[in-house]
């Protein structure tokens, strides 16, 4: 036994004994440990236990053979005895919760438990969808802070042995016809992880790929309460070969259980059904924004959409093209059909026929739009993307998940891939260190956090994000809630001019990459662009890398001329530059040679750009998302004549040299300051500790539920690290309140004050000038009388680099006040501290004009565009 760390034996063994009969009779498949181990590193355990005052409740409600109980245990250790280090271990393994309905199953749970030294992990014999558990009464609905599971799959008649009260509590229970052949049983777990969480839990589901797609009843409504009740933070694909014997492919859905008081569902069906009451004259439309923001992304102008909820007939709704599909839909329609042989309704005159056909149609295409409008409207309450993580191809699968199954008589189970140390090798996870910034699970726990930052490219293959809205399908008239693994918003480019296809306009070519492993291909006077060598718009002079000769006659590098288009094709999609020097390029890029002179390169770059939402709609890709050569040849440009052409380059590169000068003024003014603060530093004035020119206080309120609505949603301000890393120079932003009652465990600090991060981002500062209450990851600076707290804080932007080297090298890395006591700041008088603030004011008001400019550049070249095409 192992009560301190992981034992694969134990895994093996437990898979042993229930390797013949279970799996078949229950439709369950066992975890392997890998896959648990990635999926709670992923999950935001470390907050869980910082945030919560008791240990955080858990449930696996289809725990099989414990293997999800025995590793959360096994993981929560480190982080109880780094947050929580006067509390009992026992405490927190007292609120870990089993449930397993195969008797045999339940016991082996039980028993590995014990021998990982877990004995208080409760393991509950009994049908995991039934409400009440007698001799396990803390199984209540909306009490639990975390749920992990691999629940099972396509069990026949399940619902037959649920007894009749049990299923009444079933939203779901209303799709089912027939009881004794029905076998959605994963829907109804999804359902029941919505009853068991509190609002902020966090879950992770192991489900098949078809939950996502099958249009049946059932899993249609197991969609909409997945959008109508959880934000969906991560969807982890895996295909065959990671469960063993089992083909079958699986996501795993990385869910939080949205706000419950309010419950934002119940509030924006109100909403909407508001909207589609509304008369047309009153036109007042409370959150407006979201009827404008769906109507955007269907393609239609908001005044139109307004005029189909107020059931205007004529409207010009009436002509866009996505409703051509529901007039079909609608004359298709049986009921319909009926109604036009009815004698009473040949009786009709023509006009009274088409008034009341024309009533239903509005009707039929309300009562769709009116399901689409809410479920667009509860996809956009998620803030933050969706973070896609896919599987490779069969033959680097092992490499990526690293491990194997192993069927040989006497050496059967998983074996692990590991490095010559003995270190487990996969992209999932790293064994000793949750926060790896190099692997899979710490952007899921970032995103988690709502903090999540660029992929890295070596990881792109992996993982993508997606905004929510972006993969539902709303083009259609059957709205089934089908959640794509890409983006499917579609688009359409409409021109006045002619529109040309680019595979008749340019020639194509893609390049490749010499090989690696042949130094003798790399670092030679041939310039080798990649992905990473420009962004949008680029004109691009030169590139990081260079290779030979001979690296280009031995691969299948392309070389592209001067004034070629290029777009980026995989990995990192949709960027658009243009080449003013001769270089070859990668397999992820694709050149784009006009033809003739009647088409100037520098147009093409903007017309493409212009076009590009229509191509990335048609992304496709398993492992990785990507536009192929014969989809980028076919997609379709405005081209106008020649001298309108050259009237939008001209106005477009005006734009270019505004943007390019005002880059200059940012980089050169933030020069200025950080050469101030220097100098400062570097000149004379007496330097004290800070801890004798402030007073340091640290944050408080921690250990409490996210949004927990005891303490959040009043009036007081409540700050925490990400607002003091989005903190700009006049403004520092919150997104959280607390109440009286938080305040109660909190302390209202009074202005001016001066934050400083000591946890995550370590060193970001801002001043805050309205009382708030701050997290224990953040710590608040009172100046002494005479020095002033914006010149305070720009000192210690100077100390950010020496904060996160002192930062003790740990899971997260964070510093303590001690650390910061004393740190040595110059003090000049207080007229110069005044002086140099000032100038740095100015200074930052030329920073902002200047990224009003840059930020403004892509919206003013589309307005270019729109003009002229």
């Amino acid at each position: 036994t192992n009560p301190s760390g992981h034992n694969q034996f134990l895994g093996d063994m437990f898979e042993g004994f229930l390797d013949q009969g279970v799996k078949q009779s229950e439709g369950q498949y066992f975890t392997p440990m890998p896959i648990c181990r990635f999926i709670l590193m992923s999950l935001p355990l470390e907050s869980l236990i910082k945030q919560n005052a008791t240990p955080p409740k858990a449930i696996d409600y289809a725990c099989g053979a414990g293997h999800f109980l025995n590793e959360l245990a096994i993981q929560i250790k480190p982080l109880v005895e780094q947050h929580k280090p006067k509390a009992s271990l026992v405490d927190y393994h007292k609120a870990i919760v089993g449930i397993e309905k195969e008797y045999r199953l339940s016991k082996v749970a039980k028993v590995s438990a014990f021998m990982y030294g877990q004995q208080d992990i409760k393991i509950c014999y009994g049908d995991a969808l039934i409400n009440q558990h007698a001799a396990f009464p803390e199984i209540k609905d909306n009490s639990f802070d975390l749920l992990v599971a691999n629940p099972p799959y396509s069990v026949r008649g399940f619902l037959e042995t649920l007894p009749e009260a049990e299923r009444s509590a079933y939203g779901l229970a209303d799709t089912i016809d027939n009881l004794d052949t029905n076998n959605s049983i994963e829907a109804f777990f999804i359902e029941r992880a919505k009853q068991l969480l509190k609002a902020g839990g966090v879950a992770a589901i192991i489900l098949p790929s078809s939950i996502l797609s099958n249009g049946n009843r059932t899993y249609v409504k197991a969609r909409e309460i997945l959008l109508q009740y959880f934000d969906i933070v991560a969807i982890a694909e895996f295909g065959g070969g990671t469960f063993g014997k089992t083909g079958t492919s699986t996501v795993t859905l990385f869910l939080r259980r949205k706000k419950t008081t309010p419950d934002t569902a119940k509030h924006y069906r109100e909403r909407v059904a508001q909207w589609f009451a509304i008369d047309e004259q009153q036109a007042v439309y409370e959150d407006e924004y979201l009827i404008n923001r769906y109507a955007e992304h269907i393609g239609i102008l908001p005044a139109d959409y307004k005029e189909l909820l107020a059931g205007n007939a004529e409207g010009a709704w009436c002509e866009h093209a996505m409703f051509v599909e529901y007039t079909k839909a609608f004359n298709n329609n049986a009921e319909i059909k009926k109604l036009r042989t009815q004698k009473k309704f040949c009786t009709f005159s023509e006009a009274e026929q088409n008034a009341e056909i024309e009533k239903r149609y509005v009707d039929f295409v309300q009562a769709i739009e009116r399901d689409k409008l809410y479920h667009f409207v509860m996809a956009s309450d998620q803030s933050n993307p969706v973070l896609i993580v896919r599987s490779p191809d069969k033959k680097t699968i092992k490499q990526f998940l690293g491990y194997d199954w192993s069927t040989s008589k006497g050496d059967e189970g998983i074996k692990l891939i590991r490095d010559a140390n003995g270190s487990h090798l996969t992209l999932l996870y790293d064994e000793v260190n949750r926060d790896n910034a190099a692997k899979l699970n710490r952007f899921i726990a970032d995103n988690f956090s709502e903090c999540l930052t660029e992929i890295p490219e070596d990881l792109s293959p992996f993982a993508t994000t997606a905004r929510l809205v972006d993969m539902l399908d709303f083009s259609r008239a059957t709205f089934e809630k089908q959640i794509a693994l890409i983006s499917r918003k579609t688009f359409t480019v409409q021109s006045k001019w002619p529109m040309s296809a680019i595979g008749d306009l340019c020639d194509l070519k893609a390049g490749g990459t010499p090989s690696r492993s042949e130094s003798s291909y790399w670092g030679g006077n041939i310039k080798w662009l990649k992905i990473n060598d420009f962004k949008d718009f680029d004109l691009i002079y030169d590139t990081e890398e260079r290779i030979s000769q001979e690296g280009f006659d031995n691969s299948a590098a392309k070389m592209l001329d001067v004034d070629t288009v290029v777009v980026t094709i995989f990995a990192t999609i949709g960027r658009v530059g243009l080449i003013k020097e001769p270089m070859a390029t990668n397999q992820a890029i694709v050149g784009l040679k006009p033809k003739n002179k009647d088409l100037s390169p520098y147009y093409l770059m903007n017309a493409v750009n212009f076009c590009l939402d229509q191509l990335l709609a048609e992304a496709v890709g398993m492992a990785q998302v990507n536009i192929n050569q014969t989809k980028l040849a076919a997609l379709r440009i405005p081209l106008p004549s020649v001298n309108v052409q050259q009237q939008i380059v001209t106005e477009c590169e005006a734009i270019d040299l505004r943007t390019e000068n005002a880059r200059t003024a940012l980089a050169s003014a933030s020069q200025s300051i950080a050469d101030g603060i220097a100098e400062i530093y570097a000149g004379k004035h007496p330097q004290k500790k800070l801890e004798e020119i402030s007073e340091i206080k640290r944050g408080r309120f921690t250990h409490r539920p996210r949004n927990d609505p005891k303490f959040f949603g009043g009036d007081y301000p409540f700050i925490q690290t990400g607002d003091v890393v989005k903190a700009t120079a006049s403004k520092v932003p919150y997104t959280q309140t607390l109440n009286e009652e938080g305040l109660a465990v909190s302390k209202l600090f009074q202005p001016p004050i001066v934050l400083i991060t000591i946890a995550a981002n370590i060193g970001d500062t801002a001043v805050l000038d309205y009382p708030a209450c701050f997290t224990d990851s953040v710590v608040g600076l009172t100046p002494h009388q005479g020095i002033n707290a914006r010149f305070l804080e720009l000192m210690m932007r100077a100390q950010k680099k020496h904060l996160n080297d002192t930062a003790p090298q740990m899971a997260q890395k964070n510093i303590n006040v001690e650390i910061l006591k004393p740190i040595r700041v110059p003090i000049p008088a207080p007229e110069e501290q005044e002086r140099f603030v000032a100038k740095v004011e100015a200074l930052e008001r030329a920073i902002a004009d200047a990224q009003t400019i840059i930020n403004d550049a892509p919206a003013k070249k589309q307005a270019v565009m729109n003009k002229h095409l």
